[in-house]
């Protein structure tokens, strides 16, 4: 994780990921992208950058492959998944620079109960979050 000296902490909520003028949050269940525009952290809205939730869905494995197919109109430079703020290793790959899909699984097998999963894409001007969550049994 990288941090711009003297720029604000990111949020409200649990900071994700933060490289740069770039930032990830999750408050509440509710992931945003943000960035730093004129010292102050702003979340993008625009919708340039989309997330699609592949899965898990409702039930899963205690070790879930986690899954969002993300496209732009221009090129993606970044992306990242989270289970329950932990960053997972995560891989992905497709046919053209602005749409792709990731994905990955935790090290370890999850806990049964209520987890929360986290998807970010970005180009180099917009970026979208999108937060969701499934259960283990």
């Amino acid at each position: 994780m990288t941090t711009t000296g003297g720029a604000p902490k990111p949020g409200p909520g649990k900071v994700l990921y933060r490289s740069g003028d770039w930032a990830v949050v999750l408050a509440g269940g509710t992931a945003r992208a943000l960035r730093l525009v004129d010292g102050s952290w702003q979340p993008d809205t625009s919708g340039l950058v989309r997330v699609s939730i592949l899965g898990p869905h409702g039930a899963a494995a205690a070790t879930p492959q986690v899954a969002a197919e993300v496209s732009a109109n221009a090129s993606l430079v970044e992306s990242g998944l989270w289970v329950d703020g932990v960053e997972l290793l995560a891989k992905g790959g497709g046919l053209k620079p602005n749409r792709g899909t990731i994905y990955g699984a935790p090290d370890a097998p999850l806990a049964p109960g209520k987890h929360v999963a986290v998807a970010y894409a970005r180009t180099a001007d917009h970026a979208t979050a999108v937060a969701w969550s499934f259960r283990v049994a």
